[in-house]
């Protein structure tokens, strides 16, 4: 079985206690709700949802209950001493249960009002306002917190306001209706993805990390590639990616498989901001990798009014781009500095993994089945639970015991938790730019400013994105993208589909981007490295995969649109061009390469993302030429040297 999980501390605390005391009861409490919490999702995937608004508050409900819970004022955990400030989490607890108990005390008198809502509909929305702005301050920080407010007073005051901020205020009536009465705003279809899909694959996620899948992955990828020149870093591209696909937050994947790869990588030489800004970089990309993005897809499916399987294809190029740059990078460097592979003494072998570990894995492959069979998400994850549940009875390894059940239900609130309020605050943004038009006004602005060049608004778009992205989780950016600069991206000419992957991509990528890069800076704190280093040197890693983002606005091939040879020809392309990107950035190509070669390599990286197919075809060629070139030459000279000769 897995190790404790630092996350299910409620849990672990109910497992070693003596006596039943304050911390103890508080523990049961947590235990108890997020049980409950599981439940009710767990039903919902089995049996279809209940009504909408119903559902989507009694997930937002317990959700807040339980942020209040986790992290209480002034103090560090729940677990501290009682302090007088803790009258205040009881108020905040007994305001979520008042405004629910008033939408279901006559749940039919509450509809019928949504015409024409009274003081007291008036009073419950502030007062939820002010609980999913307060239950996000304490879980996310004040970023996202400053922009729902600036967005909701100037719905408000839009009179007193100037430029695009301008226009007919927007009254309380009218905002309560939208954000707190109706199943939009904050009960919009941001939460309710999050309350209908999202959940269930953290509940899967969670039991895959309980069962140790998690660990059969590394030690999987580091039988595959251990032996290989650079090896354990290799390993931890492969294995992360893996894990990092089953999960909804790129600093849990950094946290769950770093503190195993990457004291690895240091010890075979690698630089600790070399090897902590990979794994970042590698944690982050599940994010985007089929066939189970993160939480976000199911908001792009959404939003879009596709299936998420299509989202899922249309990550695949991008996603395997992005990877093989990572790879690229790690070969190029270990040859560079000479590093060794793994020795044979340590690595896993590949047929035992396999035999202790294999049976895990099933669920994975039946879940992508289901998914790709037009399955809904949620029937999809909920057999996948089931499935994963029965066959981890196979082995004693994996064999679950009740506290391991609970650990699961715990674990998975408190990761669905932080998505789901970052989706309620988003809500109150969507809800207060549709109100005062700020939206489209923004959009407006964006193509006055860039006219009808393509690349200027893509790079207005990148920088928004990045700025956005501070502090804020991925799907808080892309849904706020969403309603900004992806209308007049389409409106420039884009394909939906390409605008809305452009917001997803560089969401995620605000986790390794500077300046604030929360899971650069993760997985610094495991390398102990400086977090600025290392969030410079994931971003150096991550450049060539980030440069493929930002050529598919203009090359929609590269996510599954239009013919297939067309689509065949630019992903060869876009590998090749990946690759050459990398031996730019490292200056070594199986030797060390000079400054026109990296620019010529730079050059070939450009043409090959064109989408014009010549371009294409002619970049892969002498891309291929030059590193095959520079690999022969390599290889002449080691010849040589073994020879007796002198370089």
């Amino acid at each position: 079985m897995a190790e404790l999980s630092s996350k299910a501390d409620a849990t672990n605390t109910l497992l070693k206690a003596t006596r039943i005391g304050p911390k103890e009861i508080m523990a049961f409490i947590i235990v108890a709700l997020s049980v409950a919490f599981v439940a009710l999702h767990m039903y919902a995937g089995m049996f279809g949802h209940p009504e909408a608004r119903f559902y989507r508050s009694t997930h937002l409900t317990m959700v807040l209950i339980l942020c209040f819970i986790f992290y209480p004022l002034k103090r560090a955990s729940w677990k501290d001493k009682i302090n007088y400030w803790t009258i205040l989490d009881v108020i905040c607890i007994a305001l979520v249960l008042t405004v629910q108990l008033y939408y279901l005390w006559d749940i039919n008198a509450f509809e019928f009002r949504q015409m024409w809502p009274n003081q007291t509909d008036i009073l419950m929305g502030f007062i939820l306002w002010f609980l999913v702005l307060e239950g996000t301050r304490r879980a996310l920080g004040w970023p996202m917190v400053i922009i729902a407010v600036l967005f909701t007073l100037q719905a408000l005051y839009s009179d007193r306001l100037f430029w695009i901020f301008h226009g007919p205020p927007t009254s309380m009536r009218a905002m309560s209706l939208d954000m707190f009465m109706q199943q939009g705003g904050i009960f919009g279809m941001a939460l309710g993805t999050i309350a209908s899909f999202v959940v269930l694959f953290m509940i899967f996620s969670a039991l895959l990390e309980e069962t140790g899948t998690g660990r059969t992955f590394i030690d999987l990828a580091l039988a595959l590639f251990g032996a290989s020149v650079g090896g354990p870093a290799k390993a931890a591209v492969v294995g992360s990616a893996f894990f990092a696909t089953l999960s909804g937050s790129s600093v849990a994947n950094v946290v769950t498989t770093g503190p195993f790869t990457i004291p690895l990588m240091k010890r075979v030489g690698f630089k600790g901001t070399f090897a902590a800004g990979l794994e970042a970089c590698a944690s982050t990309g599940g994010m985007f990798t089929p066939p189970i993005l993160g939480a976000t897809a199911f908001v792009v499916a959404a939003f879009l009014g596709i299936p998420y399987w299509t989202v899922a294809k249309a990550a695949l190029i991008p996603a395997v781009c992005y990877y093989v740059a990572l790879f690229a990078n790690v070969n190029f460097y270990s040859r560079k500095h000479n590093l060794k592979p793994l020795p044979k003494e340590e690595m896993p072998n590949a047929w035992e993994v396999l035999k202790k570990g294999f049976h895990l894995l099933i669920p994975i492959i039946t879940l992508v089945y289901w998914l790709a069979a037009g399955y809904t998400a949620s029937r999809a994850c909920f057999w996948a639970i089931i499935s994963l549940f029965a066959i981890s009875f196979l082995k004693k390894s994996s064999r679950p015991k009740p506290e391991n059940l609970l650990r699961v239900c715990e674990t998975a609130v408190r990761t669905t938790l932080i998505i789901s309020l970052a989706c309620a605050a988003a809500g109150i943004i969507v809800s207060s730019t549709n109100l005062s038009g700020v939206g489209l006004k923004l959009g407006a602005a964006l193509v006055g400013i860039a006219g009808e060049q393509l690349w200027l608004a893509a790079i207005i778009a990148t920088i928004f994105a990045i700025v956005v992205g501070m502090g804020l989780t991925t799907t808080a950016i892309y849904i706020i993208m969403a309603v900004t600069v992806i209308p007049p991206l389409v409106q420039l000419g884009i394909h939906p589909i390409a605008a809305h992957m452009y917001a997803l991509f560089w969401g995620v990528l605000s986790n390794i981007t500077p300046p604030v890069a929360i899971a650069s800076f993760a997985a610094a704190g495991i390398a102990k490295t400086g977090p600025m280093e290392t969030a410079i040197a994931g971003f150096k890693i991550a450049l060539p995969g980030m440069f493929v983002f930002a050529c598919f606005l203009f090359n929609p091939a590269l996510l599954f649109v239009g013919d297939y040879s067309d689509i065949a020809i630019n992903a060869f392309g876009c590998i090749v061009g990946v690759i050459c990107f990398a031996a730019a950035i490292q200056g070594y190509a199986y030797k060390k390469i000079n400054t026109l070669t990296r620019f010529m390599l730079f050059a070939i990286a450009l043409a090959v993302l064109s989408p014009r197919w010549d371009f294409s075809i002619i970049g892969a060629l002498l891309g291929i030429f030059i590193i095959w070139h520079n690999y022969t030459s390599a290889k002449k000279t080691q010849r040589f040297i073994a020879a007796g000769g002198a370089v």
